[in-house]
């Protein structure tokens, strides 16, 4: 099965969507560097979720999958200073952080 397949990626994939939408109308400066940070981090839990999914070594993979718990974390953060910072709305940073938290949730569950 390809890593698009695998509804932990989707779920990443949906998330890191609706960071883009949600960037693109909460923030005031598209340059600002929280913006960047949020957007990398982000992109980069995707790929290491499909990294993780792709992985012909199960263990190795898991392994991945678990590391990708403390990405997480990163994009958590970042949103949690652009939030700090104003830069974006109470609402839009519940709805973005609820949606990583439940995907870090599921990485941890994935077997």
């Amino acid at each position: 099965m390809s890593f698009h397949e695998h509804k932990l990626w989707q779920e990443a994939y949906v998330a890191l969507m609706d960071t883009h939408e949600a960037l693109e109308g909460d923030f005031e400066d598209p340059e600002e560097e929280i913006v960047q940070q949020v957007l990398e981090s982000a992109t980069t839990l995707s790929a290491k979720i499909a990294d993780g999914l792709s992985r012909l070594d199960r263990r190795f993979g898991r392994q991945i999958l678990l590391d990708a718990v403390g990405m997480v974390a990163v994009v958590r953060t970042h949103l949690a200073v652009a939030w700090g910072r104003g830069l974006v709305t109470d609402e839009t940073f519940r709805a973005l952080d609820g949606k990583y938290d439940a995907l870090g949730i599921a990485l941890q569950q994935t077997r």
